[in-house]
């Protein structure tokens, strides 16, 4: 039933377990009841089979004598047998002359039980036993209807054939309804789930009461709505917050040549409008590729990248020595101290990335005179690599935030210096895709410090 219902499978599977289950105990029932019946039919013939073998060992001339009621003779037929098979004794009822030879004598005394039809009233029990050595040995039979035994068995087929299939039906109305209650919370589950788009993600869906699996899926359901509402309404603000960075340098670069083109100016003028225009372009092609590594970030491609040992002392310094002409044009002292020569693996371009935005960061927002230190020390399995700056510092209600993508502690002097919003996000983000993490400490007025935590290699180095 590869399209029914989950309820119809789960009723059809446990129908054919409960069918199974049902018939296979009336079975044994039934064999179990037939034997017991038969057993105890067999059991009245051993009883009157030893009572004439006990008239026979006694030395009585008659197996059984001629005055037994007639009631017995209705109910039981004897025969006894000589040493060569041939008839000494039976019943008076024409039926004894159907009696059937006897097995072969397997000594001890042992009485067989066979069923055989003697001729008349449908079959019959018969129990054969032999009795005593040479010519006084005799071989007794008895035998009995087993009309009674017939209609008992037939009296308990029909029972079963009664109870089995309402116990059938029973069971699968009830597992029917047991399935269609347990799965009423996924029926609930599902309309929720069907109302819910990216237009009204903040409703939930109704989970089962209890701590069920239902109830689990339930709860794990909305956690992963709660991921969603917040995973859209991270991307309509970076959305909303690129297009808004995108606008600025384009309404600039639009502007100043606008304004070039309304009359003829000095070639000075015109000098300064091209040197703003490619300093416009030059922020929107920073812009551009900062979102693109964002985006290719979440999307994980930095998840797999080749990454080899790097020596981190080198990598910082070769960072700094390349942010030296930005501080020197920003007024700004960058100091190197020491540094640990510890080795991580990382992806070199990536890992440099994040030193670079911490040092820009660091000069953009440090005052003329001001001075910017890097330095390091091992710590543990790690390595720590600090940018102190002596700069305006960060309120401590925004440090929270800093590394949050396009967010600036002060807009209007990110504008003035360039700065996207992103520099901190990217950090952080390369910083964790390398297995660290990145932590702010700052006083307002007093200057800011981010310290880069990194794993370290144990062995020291490549092979």
């Amino acid at each position: 039933m590869p399209f029914a219902s989950i309820r119809a499978r789960l009723t059809a599977w446990y129908g054919v377990v409960q069918m199974v289950t049902l018939v296979g105990l009336g079975v044994a029932v039934y064999v179990l009841m037939a034997r017991s019946l038969l057993g105890r039919v067999d059991a009245t013939l051993d009883f009157e089979i030893e009572e004439a073998a006990d008239r026979l060992r006694s030395g009585r001339p008659e197996v059984f004598p001629a005055d037994l009621p007639a009631a017995f003779h209705e109910t039981y037929l004897m025969c006894v047998r000589g040493p060569g098979g041939d008839v000494v004794e039976r019943s008076p009822s024409p039926v004894a002359a159907g009696f059937p030879d006897p097995p072969p004598d397997e000594g001890g005394g042992a009485t067989s039980h066979a069923t055989a039809d003697l001729g008349a009233g449908g079959p019959f029990r018969v129990a054969s036993r032999a009795v005593g050595d040479g010519e006084s040995s005799r071989t007794i039979q008895v035998a009995t209807s087993l009309a009674a035994y017939e209609r008992e068995v037939a009296d308990l087929r029909g029972v079963l054939w009664t109870i089995l299939p309402a116990g059938l039906l029973a069971a699968t109305l009830g597992g029917y309804a047991l399935a269609g209650r347990s799965l009423a919370p996924v029926q609930r589950i599902t309309e929720s789930a069907r109302r819910i788009s990216a237009a009204n993600l903040g409703e939930r869906v109704r989970p089962s009461d209890g701590r069920d699996e239902l109830g689990r899926l339930g709860a794990t359901l909305n956690d992963m709505l709660d991921r969603i509402d917040r995973a859209f309404v991270a991307t309509r603000r970076f959305t909303g917050d690129a297009a808004h960075e995108l606008k600025t340098p384009v309404a600039s670069i639009r502007a100043e040549a606008e304004v070039a083109l309304i009359s003829r100016r000095p070639a000075d003028e015109y000098e300064a409008t091209l040197r703003s225009i490619v300093e416009e372009a030059d922020r929107l092609a920073r812009l551009s590729e900062r979102l693109l590594l964002l985006s290719r970030e979440d999307l994980g491609a930095f998840a797999e990248l080749p990454r080899q040992p790097v020596r981190l002392d080198e990598l910082v310094r070769a960072t700094a020595a390349d942010a030296a002409e930005l501080a020197r044009r920003a007024g700004v002292e960058l100091r190197v101290e020491a540094l640990p020569a510890s080795f991580v693996e990382a992806d070199p371009v990536l890992l440099r990335q994040v030193f670079e935005n911490l040092i820009e960061n660091a000069v953009k927002y440090t005052p003329s005179s001001g001075a910017v230190t890097v330095r390091g020390r091992a710590q543990g399995d790690g390595a720590v690599v600090e940018v102190i700056d002596t700069g305006i510092g960060i309120p401590a209600e925004a440090l929270p935030r800093i590394f949050d993508r396009f967010y600036r502690v002060d807009p209007s002097r990110s504008r003035r210096t360039g700065g996207t919003g992103l520099g901190l996000s990217i950090a952080r983000a390369l910083a964790e895709r390398h297995g660290g993490s990145i932590e702010a400490d700052s006083r307002p007025g007093a200057g800011s410090t981010f310290r880069v935590v990194l794993p370290a290699l144990r062995t020291g180095g490549p092979a």
